[in-house]
């Protein structure tokens, strides 16, 4: 399995690496949220900030996606806005099977439609974003704007986000739908589009030149140099001025151009090691994990339809407060089955587009 330029087995490593963040993130996020002092708790921290943010997640998703948006086949701007919409759907129908229904029927069954009610069905996260920014760069495509512009957009919206952040409606409602654009205090207001939209700006900058470089090796030495300083130095400053430091009000989902700059050296500087592990490693050794970065969206998917009834039903439901070996074990398992089903899913949506072409 040799890398070329059409595939980028970094790339497919770095998402893969994410996935596994991101399962064993939501795992511990979502159980450990009932232990009384789990916002003090190493392992809380460790999985919720560390793995979850600090390291190759959200960002790491998001800045890929500019970059996949730039070696897909179908990225011309009418594929990119079809693309969105599709997501958008999808996110909202993820909603309503992993918390949505069963808060709903809860509502229904005690009268009171609780406000994290309204939140699981109509709240953003990181899907959302996902339609909302292929949706917004078809948009951008389609006007003939180069990918430095669009990172110049990019950047104006992060400075707007940062200085709207935590802007407050007072209604529940309008807060979820000014949540999918700025930061607002509401628990279902997150990766909003004008702070989150720039790793995607900068992943379309990075496709463009990395497709336009004839030397991979010198430009990922390059890179791996000044990433590595820029991550050393933002970790540091972490450890100094305490997380989320270049955020207002040290809030995650308000990642500041700043903040995203520390996050994308991360990002980089994980790449750039997975591109030189590559020269030693034939890719093929890897076909799991770049199985797994292939069927993102599945997996996403279906850990959130297992992690929400387990959540809402023992947790919520039947007050259990499970120990982190417990949690960790489940975030594990839920990787492995999650991507299992994937797999089966698109095996069998194969064979079914098969019998009906």
């Amino acid at each position: 399995m040799e890398q070329s330029n059409e595939r980028q087995y970094n790339l497919d490593l770095l998402k893969a690496f994410a996935i596994v963040c991101m399962v064993i993130c939501h795992a511990v996020l979502m159980l450990g949220q009932y232990r009384p002092e789990s916002g003090n708790e190493f392992w809380y921290i460790f999985a919720d900030n560390i793995i979850g943010a600090y390291v190759v997640a959200a960002h790491g998703f998001m800045f890929a996606m500019g970059v996949g948006m730039v070696y897909s086949r179908k990225n011309r701007p009418a594929d990119q806005i079809r693309r969105g919409v599709s997501l958008l759907i999808l996110a909202y129908v993820l909603n309503f099977f992993r918390y949505g229904m069963y808060f709903m029927a809860e509502g229904l069954i005690t009268g009171t439609f609780a406000e994290r009610a309204m939140g699981s069905l109509f709240g953003g996260d990181i899907l959302h974003f996902a339609g909302l920014a292929f949706i917004v760069t078809g948009i951008l495509k389609q006007l003939k704007l180069k990918e430095s512009t669009i990172l110049f957009i990019a950047l104006i919206l992060s400075m707007i986000g940062t200085m709207a952040a935590s802007v407050d409606t007072h209604n529940a409602v309008w807060n979820i739908i000014v949540g999918l654009f700025v930061f607002t205090p509401n628990h279902a207001s997150t990766f909003c589009f004008c702070s989150w939209y720039l790793f995607v700006a900068v992943g379309l900058v990075f496709g463009k030149i990395l497709k336009e470089t004839p030397d991979k090796d010198s430009f990922y030495k390059k890179l791996l140099i000044i990433s590595g300083i820029l991550t050393a130095i933002y970790v540091a400053a972490t450890f100094a001025c305490g997380m989320f430091f270049l955020s207002k009000d040290k809030a995650f989902y308000d990642a500041s151009p700043l903040e995203a700059l520390g996050l994308l050296s991360i990002d980089f500087f994980v790449l750039s090691l997975f591109h030189f592990l590559l020269k030693k490693v034939d890719a093929s050794k890897f076909r799991r994990s770049i199985e797994m970065s292939k069927n993102i969206n599945s997996i996403y998917c279906i850990h959130w339809c297992i992690v929400g009834p387990i959540e809402f039903f023992f947790c919520y439901l039947l007050k259990w407060v499970p120990g982190y070996l417990e949690m960790y074990a489940i975030g594990f398992a839920l990787l492995f089955i999650s991507f299992f089903l994937a797999r089966l899913y698109k095996t069998k949506k194969a064979k079914f587009m098969e019998r009906h072409a």
